[in-house]
C-alpha cells in the first residue's frame, strides 16, 4: 500500500529555474554517432504530482542520450491501477520501512509475485536468499545474505536508484520537548506548550484511513492512531524499541515470545487492560473476515506469527512459524484494543468512537477533516523508558488534515498550528530564519526510486535499466531540488538499515555509458 509521497511539488518559478540549469548540464556531454541500425527507444515517464518537477528533470536526461522521453502526470490510485495491470514502463514512486530492516522493504517490493512489486521483477537466486533472511535468527547469516542480495539487485538495476530523504519537520517556538521521528510518527504524550493547553498539528495528509487500529496501512493514519493506542512496545524517535504496556519480555526459543504485561493500565471506560485483551488484539488481525466481514491489511506486518496464547491474567505466549528476529520492531506497529468493548459495540461502532489506552482518547472529529483528542487522565504514564513518565502536558491535540505545503508552512508562520510534518528543503531554508520557529530534520526510512516494467520491452533488458541509471545525474537533483537534503541509493537498502553494504557504491552518472549500453541493446543514441 502507498503511503505518504515526498516533500512535494517546487513553487513553478524555482522548477522552471532548476530544469533549465539542469538542460545545460545534460548539453556539455559527449556526442555519439547515431547507428546505422537500431530504433528509437520512446518511454512515458509517470508521476503523481509532488515529484512531477523531479520527473521532468528525469525526462531530460534521458533525451540527453536519445531516448525520446515524455512525462505523463497521474492521481496515484488511477496509476496504481495501471500498475498492476502491468501497463506502464517507468513510474517514480517511493516505499517506506516500518521496521529499519528489509524485510518490509525489498521483501515486498523484489520478492517474485509480492504484494509491492509493480515492476514485475523476478530473480530465483534473490528470491532465495529474502527466503533465507526469514527462516533463521542468525543475524550474521542474515547480514551476509543480504549483502549478497544487494549485489544482485544492483546488476540487475530493476529500478533507476534514487535516493533517502530526511525527514523535515517544523514547530512554534512555544512547543517544548518536540522530536521528528525516523518512521514519521508524532507522539504527542511527551510535548507541551509553554503557553496554551490545546496542540495543533498540520498533517501532510488529506484524510486519514480509519481510527480502528487493525485496518490501516498508513503512516498519517497510525500517527493518529498512536496518540490514542498503545502496544506492547514502542520505539524512541532515533528507534530503540522499548517496553510499553508490557512490562518485560523474554524469548525461551527462536520462534517464542513471552510478554510480561503491566497490572496498571487502563482503557479509557476504565476497564483494565490484561491477557485477554492482547490475544484478542492479534486474533482479529490473524483471522480473516474477523472484522465486521473484513480481514486485517495489517496481517503481513506480524511475518511468520502463528498463535497467541494466555498464559495467566498478565502474560501472553507468542508462537512463530520460523524464526522472525526482528518480531519486536514488528510489535511497534500494533496497538492493544478492549475486547469487552468490542464485542458489546461492534467493529464498526468501534471505529467510530474508539477507545484504547493511549495518553490522549477521542473526542470528535471527521477523517478527511482533523481529529480532536483530549488527555486521558487516568493514563498509567507510558513507557519507563521514555520521560516524561506522566499524564500528557497539554489537555487537548488537533490532527488537522492539511496536504499542502505551503499551506502547513503559512499556518504554522500565523501561529494557526503548532507542528507541521514535511517541510519542502525551501520551505526549511525559510522558517530557520524566523525565530519564533524551530525546524529539525532526522534519517527518514523511505526510498525514492523509478521503477522500470522489468516484463515488457525495453526494461526486460538488463542492459537498458542499467543504462538509465547510468543517465540520470541524481546528484544535482539532490542539490538543485532537496537541498542536499538526502544520500544517494546503490541498490532497495536503506543506509541507516540493517543489512546495509556500505562499500556498494551508486551509479555514477555516465551518460557516455548509458549510450553505450543502449547502443548494444539495439537503439539510436545521439
Amino acid at each position: 500500500m502507498r503511503a505518504q509521497r515526498g516533500f512535494g511539488i517546487l513553487p513553478c518559478l524555482a522548477a522552471l529555474v532548476v530544469l533549465a540549469v539542469l538542460l545545460v548540464s545534460v548539453g556539455a556531454v559527449t556526442e555519439y554517432p547515431a547507428q546505422a541500425a537500431g530504433k528509437t527507444l520512446s518511454i512515458i515517464v509517470d508521476s503523481v504530482s509532488d515529484r512531477a518537477d523531479e520527473a521532468e528533470i528525469i525526462a531530460t536526461y534521458l533525451r540527453a542520450v536519445g531516448v525520446e522521453a515524455e512525462v505523463r502526470v497521474w492521481e496515484w490510485n488511477a496509476l496504481k491501477e495501471r500498475l498492476l495491470a502491468g501497463e506502464r514502463q517507468m513510474y517514480l514512486t517511493d516505499w517506506g520501512s516500518a521496521y529499519f530492516d528489509p524485510f518490509d522493504l525489498v521483501i515486498p517490493k523484489l520478492s517474485t509475485g509480492d504484494r509491492g512489486n509493480y515492476s514485475g521483477y523476478s530473480n530465483r537466486e534473490l528470491d532465495e536468499l529474502l527466503k533465507q533472511v526469514q527462516m533463521t535468527a542468525d543475524q550474521n547469516e542474515r547480514k551476509k545474505a543480504y549483502f549478497e542480495a544487494q549485489r544482485i539487485i544492483f546488476q540487475d538495476a530493476p529500478w533507476i536508484f534514487g535516493y533517502a530523504l530526511k525527514e523535515t519537520e517544523a514547530a512554534r517556538a512555544e512547543v517544548t520537548n518536540w522530536q521528528p521521528s525516523m518512521d514519521s510518527r508524532m507522539n504527542l504524550h511527551d510535548v507541551g506548550l509553554t503557553r496554551g493547553d490545546t496542540i495543533v498539528v498540520g498533517m501532510k495528509a488529506d484524510k486519514i484511513i480509519t481510527l480502528d487500529p487493525a485496518m490501516y496501512r498508513d503512516r498519517s493514519t497510525e500517527t493518529v492512531l498512536r496518540n490514542m493506542f498503545d502496544g506492547l512496545v514502542t520505539r524512541t524517535w532515533d528507534g530503540k524499541v522499548v517496553p510499553e504496556i508490557a512490562e518485560s519480555w523474554t524469548v525461551p526459543s527462536d520462534n517464542v515470545y513471552v510478554f510480561k504485561i503491566r497490572k496498571d493500565v487502563k482503557f479509557h471506560n476504565g476497564e483494565t487492560l490484561d491477557a485477554d485483551d492482547v490475544v484478542f488484539t492479534f486474533e482479529r488481525i490473524l483471522e480473516e473476515g474477523a472484522i465486521a466481514g473484513q480481514s486485517s491489511p495489517r496481517k503481513g506486518l506480524l511475518g511468520p506469527l502463528d498463535s497467541v496464547e494466555k498464559i495467566d491474567q498478565y502474560t501472553v505466549k507468542f508462537t512463530l512459524a520460523n524464526p522472525f528476529p526482528i518480531f519486536p520492531q514488528a510489535l511497534v506497529h500494533f496497538q492493544i484494543v478492549p475486547k469487552d468493548y468490542i464485542k458489546k459495540v461492534g467493529d464498526n461502532e468501534f471505529a467510530a468512537k474508539p477507545i484504547g489506552a493511549g495518553p490522549f482518547k477521542f473526542k470528535e472529529g471527521r477523517l478527511d477533516d482533523q481529529i480532536v483528542i483530549e488527555r486521558f487522565d487516568g493514563y498509567y504514564g507510558g513507557s519507563q523508558e521514555i520521560p516524561p513518565v506522566s499524564v500528557a502536558p497539554v489537555k487537548r491535540a488537533i490532527f488537522r488534515m492539511m496536504p499542502e505545503a505551503t499551506v502547513r508552512v503559512a499556518a504554522l508562520k500565523a501561529g494557526e498550528v503548532h507542528i507541521i510534518q514535511q517541510v519542502p528543503p525551501d520551505l526549511a531554508r525559510t522558517l530557520s530564519a524566523d525565530k519564533n520557529i524551530q525546524v529539525k530534520s532526522v534519517d527518514g526510512t523511505r526510498v525514492y526510486c523509478v521503477e522500470m516494467n522489468c516484463k515488457k520491452p525495453p526494461f526486460d533488458d538488463v542492459r537498458v535499466r542499467q543504462a538509465m541509471n547510468y543517465a540520470v545525474d541524481w546528484n544535482a537533483i539532490l542539490t538543485s531540488i532537496y537541498g542536499g537534503n538526502g544520500v544517494r541509493l546503490a541498490s532497495a537498502f536503506l543506509p541507516g538499515g540493517f543489512g546495509f553494504d556500505p562499500d556498494l557504491k551508486p551509479y555514477p552518472y555516465n551518460p557516455d555509458k548509458a549510450k553505450a549500453l543502449l547502443g548494444e541493446a539495439g537503439y539510436f543514441v545521439k
